[in-house]
This record gives structure tokens, sequence and C-alpha cells, in this order.
């Protein structure tokens, strides 16, 4: 029994006895090559950390290069992964480099002899695997220089982040170093230069190391079979094919010479057939008079515009400001002035004849308070309407809008004032009289300077005073819009001026409130308001919040009448616009208000206490010398025939008979 216990103690001794070359003797990687002078040199810089682990990190993976060219696995197997670490570590300690250099980089965490990537332990799975043969490709060639160098390596990056991911710096480090072995293992590169370049070092071998040569310190050459992938992708060696260059670099700009004359052919065969298009739409050939272009005469101070002009002012149409009747566009005309081009439907029972006659007719109208037409465009396929721009935008914007800008009390009373001027000037003073058809705070215009101008005529040609017959001739198509329309229009779908001023009440009713003309329990807001104008103790709910604590109370109550004799459902007992811009321009505006005052102890007129006396032109009677003398209102109209014959008189209603009146305190208006 002795003797076998003897033998083992033996055993034991000479184990632990034993050098650290002959415990990790199972280790099947060669470290007898690489230049262990420049690592040790590198190793103790106390800055050059880093480039002391890429050198490590380096000698491992050639050397696992060298044994996976036999073996065909990616590092060696793990049960060999322990001995070839702490072999490594020894033959470091032993050639004089520090011994924390191996702890500090990670050696056998980080920087491993086992490369299993995502699954792949072999070199055939990693040369198959996706876009493996973009890096073939990229670094196949000698690596010798910066620009091929990084041309390889954002190649192997690009394949690593791809197979990769987003996984942790050590599987990263892995991948690479199992990417640097399987590409190695297809031969005819130099394994040190190729080395320098993937871990960015240098003078790493003391011998000239080739997988593809013999073996260093006395091994047998391995015998490599050829790589999948070098068939599937093959490597084409870098030589000068200066018979191939010299057929075909010629060739190929001779293509390019002959590719680019037949693009230019086509495209000047292209430019002018679009001419020819532009020509036809700008309708030069028309056989009817129309409004030429640039045209300035007695009848018509607007131009008609090509096609071109339209595109160039509006940046290719890309200056949308929006619009409900077709699309609007901000422009800028060849003269600097700022325009608002609106590209209309076109309408296919209006013929071109019949739109530039309209657009002529319109092109006479001009009045302070309407938006000014300065010309249009008619192509075949498209019409465009071009007005002057209006700097703060419509009404609603500043009613309705979330982002709205607070309009004053008297700024509104002055808008209420300028809408009023515009439809007296359609109905009273154009020739013949028109209708506008669609009144709201849309269609109110408001420029730099807040002044009001009525856009979106309806246009509509009215009956003459003392014409029997009642119809009206649309001059363009009537979209009244609800809340406002009269609800006599409704019933008899016949549009009169009575019409307008019933909308003219609603926007009126509009600027005081500040409310939608739609209630959200589907009352109008002309019911809504009945109940309020009736009683003086409740008149001040109607007034803006906004507004609340700076608006007239008289002035208030001059307004509440016009709006309910406005909004009479009767359409007979509505005033005219005569008479409704007279009552404002005397109670509400101050400078027009004592010129009138002044008329009325010459003319016997007044409205004191609600009561107005005169003659209308229908019959009645006038104190004082009324039925003698004429006399004009303060205009802004631009034209003759507004600025004269403006009677101071009132127009009788059209019902002689008609005696309701929306009789309130300040406000009683009787004829």
């Amino acid at each position: 029994m002795r003797r076998p216990r003897l033998a083992l103690l033996v055993l034991c001794a000479a184990a632990l006895l034993a050098p650290p070359s002959a415990i990790a003797a199972d280790c099947p990687l060669d470290f007898s090559w690489p230049n262990y002078n420049q690592i040790a040199s590198v190793c103790s810089d106390e800055n050059g950390h880093s480039k002391c682990c890429r050198y490590i990190n380096a000698v491992l993976a050639v050397s696992s290069a060298m044994y996976a060219n036999t073996t065909g696995t990616l590092g060696v197997p793990t049960q060999y992964s322990d001995a070839c670490i702490g072999n490594f570590s020894d033959t470091l300690v032993a050639k004089g480099i520090l011994p924390t250099a191996a702890s500090f980089c990670g050696l056998g965490i980080k920087i491993q002899v086992s490369y299993q990537c995502v699954g792949m332990t072999t070199i055939v799975e990693m040369l198959q695997s996706p876009n493996f043969g973009d890096v073939t490709r990229s670094c196949a060639i000698t690596l010798s220089d910066d620009v091929t160098c990084k041309r390889c390596l954002n190649s192997g990056l690009s394949y690593l982040r791809h197979l990769v991911g987003e996984e942790d710096n050590i599987t990263l480090n892995t991948c690479r170093d199992a990417a640097f072995v399987a590409f190695m293992s297809q031969g005819n590169i130099s394994t040190v230069d190729t080395a320098s370049c993937f871990f960015t070092v240098q003078e790493l071998s003391a011998l000239q190391v080739n997988i593809s040569g013999p073996s260093p310190a006395g091994l047998p050459s391995p015998n490599i079979s050829p790589s999948p992938l070098t068939v599937q992708v093959p490597v084409v060696p870098p030589k000068h094919h200066r018979s191939y260059k010299v057929v075909l670099f010629p060739a190929i700009g001779a293509l390019v010479t002959g590719l680019a004359v037949v693009l230019m052919i086509v495209l000047i065969l292209l430019i002018r057939r679009k001419s020819k298009e532009l020509e036809k739409m700008e309708g030069n050939a028309w056989s009817f008079s129309c409004v030429k272009k640039g045209q300035q005469g007695n009848s018509t101070i607007f131009g008609r515009f090509s096609y071109n002009e339209m595109k160039k002012a509006t940046k290719n149409f890309s200056t949308v400001l929006g619009g409900e009747n077709g699309t609007e566009f901000k422009g800028h005309l060849n003269d600097g002035s700022v325009v608002v081009i609106r590209r209309l439907e076109s309408s296919p029972k209006q013929s071109q004849r019949e739109f530039c006659k309209e657009m002529e007719f319109i092109g006479r109208l001009h009045h302070r308070h309407l938006v000014g037409l300065k010309g249009f465009c008619l192509t075949r396929f498209e019409r465009f309407q071009v007005y002057e721009y209006m700097e703060n935008g419509s009404l609603q914007d500043h009613l309705h809008s979330p982002g709205k800008h607070l309009l004053p009390w008297k700024n509104r009373i002055r808008i209420a004032i300028d809408v009023a001027n515009a439809l007296e000037y359609l109905h009273f003073y154009c020739d013949p009289p028109l209708c506008h058809g669609d009144v709201r705070p849309s269609n109110v215009l408001l420029d730099k300077n807040y002044l009001a101008k009525l856009a979106g005529c309806g246009l509509v040609h009215c009956p003459r005073a003392g014409e029997t017959s009642g119809s009206c001739t649309p001059v363009n198509k009537v979209q009244a819009s609800p809340g406002y329309v009269d609800p006599e229009y409704v019933v008899t779908q016949e549009l009169t001026p009575k019409s307008d001023v019933y909308s003219y009440g609603v926007l009126l009713l509009e600027l005081v409130t500040g409310k939608p003309v739609l209630q959200d329990d589907s009352r109008s807001l002309v019911e809504w308001s009945r109940d309020l104008i009736g009683t003086d103790y409740r008149l001040h709910e109607l007034v803006d919040p906004a507004v609340a604590d700076a608006f007239d109370l008289d002035e208030l109550q001059v307004v509440a009448d016009v709006i309910h004799w406005c909004t009479h459902r009767d359409g007979a007992a509505r005033p005219s616009m005569k008479q409704v811009l007279r009552i404002l321009y005397e109670r509400l505006d101050p400078l027009s208000g004592r010129f009138a005052r002044a008329v009325e102890g010459e003319e016997g007129y007044y409205y004191s206490g609600g009561v107005v006396k005169g003659k209308a032109v229908g019959g009645g009677e006038f104190s004082g010398e009324a039925a003698r003398s004429t006399s004009c209102l303060p205009s802004s109209s631009s034209t003759t025939r507004s600025h004269c014959s403006r009677s101071l008189l009132l127009e009788q209603r059209d019902s002689p008979d008609q005696t309701e009146s929306p009789a309130r305190g300040h406000g009683t208006f009787l004829v």
C-alpha cells in the first residue's frame, strides 16, 4: 500500500514543479513568431494601453487564423481556451511585457481565442453568411496604403453591423476576429499586412508569416482546401490588362456621348412641342375680340396675363394661400406689385367668350371698398383672376381663427361702414345694378390699415328702380352661405338687393358678438339674438367678451337697431343699403355725422331720438325744402357715378303700407 501512495505523491509534486509551458502543452497555437520587442516597447508606454491591447489582439488573431487553416474552425476549441490564454500570458511575461498588460486588455474576457460569432463556429459558416462577399471583394488586394485599408475596414464594419446589430462590444470584437480568421483562410493574401490593417499595428512579426506558406518554427505546411466562398465570389488578382482598358474606355466614352446627343435631341423636340401647346393654351388664335394683354382705356384699366406670367409670379404655383372657390396663390408681378392669383375651376357651361366678357365687366367695377381686379389669364384648360393683395387677410380670420388678432370696437364699426359703402355702390351706382349674393366675413378682406374691402362678388344683375320684373340675371355663380341666406331667397330662388341687406345684417351681428353664424344648438345667430335685442337691459350681452370693456353703449343701440331692421323676415320691411349707410354715417361716424347734421339744417332731415322725416323716392313728403334740393353723402367711391346724385332723402320701402319697425329707445326708423 505504501508504494502506490508514494507514486501518487511523486506525480503531484512533479505537476506542481513543472514549468508553465509543460502545463499548457495542449494549446495548439504557435506564439513564437511575433515581434515581442515591438510589443514590449508599446506596452511600456503609459499612454499606449489601447495600442498595446491591439497588438495582443492581433497576435492571438493571427495565431488562431494559422490554426484554423488546418481545422476549419473559428479559433481553438473551448476546452483549449484556458490553456492558450495561460500559455500566452506566460509568454508575454517571459518576453519582458508587463504582467498587467493581460489584465487591463481583458485577455480571456474581451480578447478571446474561441471565436463563436452569433452561433457560427466554422469558417464555412462565416464565409457563407450574408454580405461577407463584400468584405472579400474589398479586402482581397494589397492593403499597404491608407485608401485600400480604409475601404476594407469600412466594408468589414458594415458587415459586422448587419450581422451583430446593437450587441455589446465583446460580441462585436469576437465577431471581428472571427471574420479576420475566415477571410485569411482563403489564402493568396499577406497575413501580417492584413492584420496590420485590421488592428492598426506595425512591425507585428519578427518573421514573414503567411498562412498559405510554410508554418513557422518548422511546423508542417497545412493542406488548405479552397473556401466555398472563393468559388462563389472569385477574387480578381490585381493584374493590369492594358489591352482590355484600351478598348473598353473609348467604347464607354463613345456610348455616353451618343446617349447625350440623343437626349439633347429629345429634349429640344419636347420643348418645341410644349411651346406649341402653350401657344394654343394662350388662345392666340381666338376668333373673337377680347381684352388684349396690357390693354388700358375707357372700358378697362386691367390687363390679360399669360400663363407663363402666372407661373413665374407664383414660383410655379408654390405660394399657396388657400381659397374656397378655387386655389389662391400669392404672386409678385413684373412691376413689383404683390397680388393674389386665384385659379378658378373651369365651368363647361361657360365658354371662353363668356368668361372674357365677364372679366371685362368686373374690371369696370372700381370702388375704394371693393377688392380690385387687376386682370385675368385665360387658357384652354385653366382660368385665373388677379386681385390686389390684402395684407391683413379676411374678417373671418380675425373673428374665428384660433390665433385671431383682436379687433377693437372702433375697427368693427369702421368695417361695418366700409362694407355698407361697397354694397350701396353695387346696388345704386353700377350700370346695371348688381347684387353681391355672398356677403360673409370670409369675403371681407382687410388691407394693411384695416380698411375693409368686399370680395367674391356673385355679381347678379338686379332690376332698376321702377322695373316691374323682379328677376335677377346672374353674371357669376351665386354661392350663398348657410346662415347668411335670405329666407325669401330659399323660397323664391330670386336674389334681390334686400337679400344682400339680410346678409349684411347677419355680418353686422357677427361683428358685434364675435360668434359664428351657426350655433351649437342648431339655432342661427339671428334667432339667438332676437331676445337680447328686444330688451334694453340685456343688450350688452350681445357684445363680444373680447371687447366687452371697450364698447360704446349708444353705438351698440344703433347697431342693434340696424341688425334688427336688416334681418327682418319680410324682405319688403328691410331698409335699402342707402338707408343703412345714412344711419351709420350719421350716428357712428363722427366726421361724417357733423356733415350730415349740417345738411339736416338746410333740408329739414333729421334723425334725433330715432325719428326720420323726409320724402322717399316713390312718394310722400319731406318738411322744409328737401323736395327741391339734393346733395351727396361722403363717399369712398372712385367712380364719377358714385360721387354724385346721392340724395339725402331716404328711399321709401318697397311696401307703402309697411308700418312695422324695430321700435326701440334710440332706434325708431319711420318713413
